[in-house]
């Protein structure tokens, strides 16, 4: 099952905008190819994990093709169009020279994604084949673990492409059950965050999420889909709404849900919303165990029934105060920062005024300067004039001049006066 995340909205609104059935059926029905290259007992362990599993249905067409690692190079043209290779080998039997060959072929020849399952115990000494695989990157399984199934079918879902898996489940029925566990947990989870999301807005504001309120129509048409969807990976028959009629008695829709909010009654009390988030949880993981195990065998007992919702209660407690913690520390860190952005305005506002003071103050001070500056220049040219005209008022005649200069500085007769008389 997915970690929860309350803040999962990618996920939520892939499950509002979901609503072509037609879609979902193309998905189950597309052609998918995995080859699986490897040494016989190896391929004999993919062979059993992969095929073995809950089958109600007639199974469709094959899409695992086992091809022995010496006759791999007859496959590299499947290899060009196939949705995933396995590399299947034993820890403990050495390679032989056709196999070494034909791994060097694989390795060099395009292909999709791979998986590497080494069956048995690792030896210390590097195999012969990390020349072409890569060693680090190769799943442990021993195939003789109660988890060795779980192991085998986990890594090669994980490495299909996630448009491939619903088909891959459909046609291999060891893929079944952890497909089916993935996406209960996921849909729940989903719904479980638009549920806590609808309750946000009162409980963290300063996240403002664009949901006023949980629509129990959208939880319930999830489900829907959800169960759709286990129902096809199951190998069931694609009509959608022959699948609805059937499952409604068995799931009893309001019955879950009356069951889980009467199991949760008085978890963390005054507070609302983790109720809200673990019921939302807890029925959407109800149904999808429920769907998986009616699709699987065709029954579904009261003990069984007991048992689901028992479990699905578990976890939908963890789960809720789980999602519900990461909104309040999310919230309360959207509130530290909008109070620490407001800190840093006043506090770069009160730089800014004390900066602009400053500047005042300066231009104020030079101002003053400038003034008396200019005041004392202006006194010292007024005494530099007086000085000067103290000094031409008090200059003496020079006591040697010439006739001419002295005839001409002479003042003229009186008038009636003669010369020699």
């Amino acid at each position: 099952m997915p970690k929860p995340q309350w803040s999962d909205f990618g996920a939520i609104w892939k499950t509002i905008r979901e609503v072509d059935i037609n879609a979902i059926r193309h998905e189950a029905e597309r052609g998918v190819v995995i080859v699986c290259v490897g040494q016989p007992s190896a391929l004999w362990w993919v062979d059993r994990f992969l095929r073995d599993g809950p089958n109600r249905y007639p199974l469709g067409a094959d899409p695992l093709a086992l091809v022995p690692l010496a006759e791999a190079a007859g496959s590299l043209d499947v290899l060009r169009t196939a949705d995933l290779l396995i590399v299947a080998l034993d820890a403990a039997a050495p390679l032989g020279d056709a196999e070494l060959a034909g791994l060097q072929r694989v390795s060099a020849a395009p292909r999709p994604s791979q998986v590497v399952l080494l069956f048995g115990e690792a030896l210390g000494a590097p195999p012969q084949w990390s020349v072409y695989l890569d060693r680090g990157a190769a799943t442990l399984v021993n195939p003789q673990s109660p988890a060795a199934a779980a192991v085998v079918c986990g890594a090669v879902l994980g490495a299909l492409p996630a448009e491939a898996r619903l088909a891959a489940a459909r046609r291999l029925p060891g893929l079944r059950p952890l497909f089916a566990a993935h996406l209960t947990g996921e849909v729940a989870v989903s719904n479980a965050a638009f549920a806590l999301a609808s309750g946000v807005p009162s409980l963290v504001p300063f996240l403002g999420i664009p949901i006023s309120a949980a629509d129990t129509i959208i939880l319930t048409k999830s489900q829907a889909l959800m169960v759709y969807r286990l129902a096809l990976a199951c190998g069931a028959p694609p009509e959608f709404q022959k699948r609805m009629l059937e499952i409604t008695p068995v799931i009893g829709g309001a019955v879950v849900w009356r069951q889980i909010a009467g199991a949760l009654v008085g978890l963390v009390p005054g507070y609302g919303i983790v109720p809200k988030t673990a019921v939302a949880f807890g029925g959407t993981y109800v149904v999808g165990l429920a769907a998986t195990r009616w699709y699987e065998t065709g029954l579904l007992t009261e003990a069984e029934r007991k048992r689901i919702t028992a479990e699905a209660t578990a976890k939908a407690r963890d789960v809720a105060t789980t999602m519900v913690e990461q909104a309040r520390a999310a919230g309360g860190k959207a509130g530290a920062q909008a109070q620490g952005g407001l800190q840093k305005a006043a506090q770069g506002a009160a730089a800014a005024g004390s900066q602009a003071g400053k500047m005042v103050d300066g231009a104020l001070k030079a101002a003053g300067a400038a003034s008396g500056k200019a005041g004392a220049q202006a006194r010292g040219a007024a005494q530099r004039l007086r000085d000067g005209g103290r000094r031409v008022a008090g200059r003496k005649r020079p006591a040697a001049v010439t006739d001419a200069a002295g005839d001409a500085d002479q003042p003229p007769p009186p008038a009636g006066s003669t010369d020699g008389g």
